[in-house]
């Protein structure tokens, strides 16, 4: 399970021991809102590391701060990373794909899964959430 609170995040998944391809990747992620059926891709930084063999979990700096603009690919530091997500329970699913394409975010074109799990967004102040279907309008309370 990945928790990530408004703010910058340090989040962690097992990636690098799931990876198929050689030398470096990146990492795609996506998170489908549970409710609401939304969908954020984005790749965000990845912490290095000071070891020579595939750690047991890799890093990730996710920053969830809806005053600043998004930016979903080419972090290269931390705190870079900003994805508008919405407070809820998210389905989490990670691929891997060449350093070369870091800048794709679609799935088709990435490897392989490398990571699932399932994601919970928290928010400091409850806000509520609307999203217009064809026929109404659905609003989402958190709190």
């Amino acid at each position: 399970m990945i928790i990530l609170n408004e703010g910058n995040n340090l989040a962690a998944a097992t990636c690098s021991r799931n990876k198929q391809l050689t030398g470096s990747v990146c990492y795609l992620w996506s998170l489908k809102h549970k409710l609401s059926g939304q969908t954020w891709r984005f790749v965000p930084y990845q912490l290095p590391t000071d070891v020579n063999y595939a750690p047991g979990y890799d890093f990730f700096s996710i920053k969830i701060d809806n005053n600043e603009p998004e930016f979903l690919t080419g972090a290269t530091m931390t705190g870079q990373t900003n994805v508008h997500l919405i407070d809820g329970e998210y389905y989490v699913k990670i691929w891997e794909q060449s350093s070369s394409i870091c800048n794709n975010l679609n799935p088709n074109y990435a490897y392989d899964v490398v990571y699932e799990t399932i994601g919970i967004v928290n928010y400091a102040i409850p806000e509520p959430v609307s999203y217009s279907g064809t026929t109404n309008i659905y609003k989402i309370y958190e709190g």
